[in-house]
């Protein structure tokens, strides 16, 4: 193993991380995602089948997809079926002695994801379904190894500022429902949170983006990465937009100015 990792170290991939491009690997640390969603007794949404069908899929056809509960507890056992249908495999955490189970969670994990690092070195995206602050470690060291790292958590209030701030970007599990289960009358109108004051600091955040950028006709993946490298939380879909380009042209303004590759270039006024 220590040789593994060695030549990990010396074959270490550098290259710009583009996720639509990459394989995927999901972690879903489970009892820390029912408890923070449906645990407090405020009547929040269960885990629907189509939002683990969507953490699966909806940044590329994960080949690892692992789940981590004791699933002898039937607050998290009850969702067996949902996560093998999902192709999902689930790991047992036993309850050796009091206190031990939640560091047996996140060492297991902490774990599998590094072996996933050394043994599949295709995988570029690392998917942790997770808020809790342990795993910050981890993703700084995914993130040094050149992966990108989703993080996907219950909400902000329970989400810990540590692990926002070294994710290459992460989802809140209302932008998964969303997502996973999108209605007609939703598309192109902003939801509750996308207030005012929200979509003003969304555009706040583009013009800081395209400041920062040196060229006036950017694509608009260089856009959106710049974002997301100073606000990780960022998510148009938060905002009532289902695609980005609708977000640049409502919010920002952008007109489509030509193309580059399979993306598109864009003007952004900056006042």
């Amino acid at each position: 193993m220590i040789l593994l990792f060695r030549g990990l170290l010396m074959q270490r991939d550098t290259r710009a991380v583009d996720p639509a491009n990459e394989a995927v690997a999901v972690f879903l640390d489970f009892e820390n995602l029912v408890l923070g969603v449906g645990g407090s007794g405020t009547g929040a949404p269960p885990i629907p089948s189509s939002a683990l069908r969507w953490l699966c899929r909806g940044f590329g056809n994960a080949s690892v997809r692992r789940a981590y509960a004791d699933w002898r507890d039937a607050r998290f056992g009850g969702y067996e079926r949902a996560l093998a249908d999902n192709g999902i495999d689930l790991v047992q955490l036993g309850r050796s002695s009091p206190g031990s189970h939640k560091n047996a969670a996140d060492i297991r994990l902490a774990v599998d994801a590094m072996e996933t690092l050394i043994v599949h070195a295709d995988i570029g995206v690392f998917v942790l379904v997770t808020g809790d602050s342990d795993f910050t470690p981890l993703v700084q060291k995914l993130r040094e190894f050149g992966k990108h790292v989703i993080g996907v958590g219950a909400s902000e209030a329970s989400t810990s500022d540590r692990l926002l701030s070294v994710c290459s970007e992460y989802k809140f599990w209302e932008t998964v429902l969303r997502q996973a289960e999108p209605t007609p009358s939703s598309a192109g109108r902003a939801p509750a949170l996308g207030s005012t004051a929200g979509l003003e600091s969304a555009r706040q955040l583009l013009l800081r983006a395209v400041s920062q950028i040196t060229t006036d006709t950017p694509t608009a993946g260089t856009i959106k990465n710049k974002m997301l490298a100073l606000d990780p939380t960022f998510d148009e879909n938060r905002h009532g937009f289902t695609n980005f380009r609708d977000f640049l042209a409502k919010v920002g303004g952008a007109k489509i100015v030509g193309r580059s590759g399979m993306d598109i270039t864009v003007s952004v006024p900056t006042s």
